[in-house]
């Protein structure tokens, strides 16, 4: 969503469409720098004003406006996160509505988690250890693969949710009553919204 002028309307539009999108939303890519602006004017607004009963009605918009802020950024936040998951284990999320302040979030975080999934995951093997043993560890590490693979949790669709593209990149229509394994982030996303009950 763009909007030509942040007003306290527009920033609750945000939010709510935030809040139901799985992905982020479409923004200015001077949003922050507007949002800073709003918000200062706000004060300058409050420091000129005289009467009494218009200071607490700024107040209040101030504070009100700093929550609405906070969260939008929060909820950015756990989808830019999530995001990283997906492209550290080789997905593609969509990122196409992401700005540049948060790819200052982005990259940085992808870029330890990736170094820190080299040195942990994939450790160079000892030359003292044989063929056979290096061959038995590569099947061992296929079948927790596998596991991993298939315990994502399965739950029950409580009501329609409009067609929407997964952290795992494919393309979901679910209706109430499905029956469903998704991965956790999104099941966890989802739960949080009350659209799904866990079954396992």
């Amino acid at each position: 969503m763009e909007e030509d002028e942040i007003s306290y309307r527009t920033l609750r539009k945000i939010q709510q469409l935030e809040k139901n999108s799985p992905v982020l939303t479409k923004l200015k890519s001077d949003f922050y720098n507007d949002l800073s602006e709003y918000i200062e004017n706000l004060k300058n607004r409050l420091g000129s004003e005289t009467s009494s009963q218009k200071q607490m009605l700024l107040n209040d918009e101030i504070r009100n406006t700093k929550k609405i802020v906070t969260n939008i950024y929060e909820q950015r936040e756990k989808k830019i996160l999530l995001a990283v998951v997906s492209k550290a284990r080789g997905g593609n999320p969509d990122l196409k509505n992401m700005i540049d302040w948060e790819k200052d979030l982005f990259d940085p975080v992808l870029n330890l988690m990736l170094n820190s999934r080299r040195r942990i995951l994939e450790m160079e093997t000892r030359e003292n250890i044989s063929e056979e043993t290096k061959t038995v560890g590569s099947k061992e590490e296929k079948k927790i693969v596998e596991k991993q693979e298939n315990s994502n949790p399965i739950v029950r669709i409580t009501q329609d949710i409009p067609e929407f593209i997964g952290t795992d990149e494919k393309k979901y229509n679910l209706r109430k009553n499905d029956l469903i394994s998704l991965p956790e982030d999104m099941s966890d996303m989802l739960l949080k919204r009350g659209v799904i009950n866990k079954i396992k």
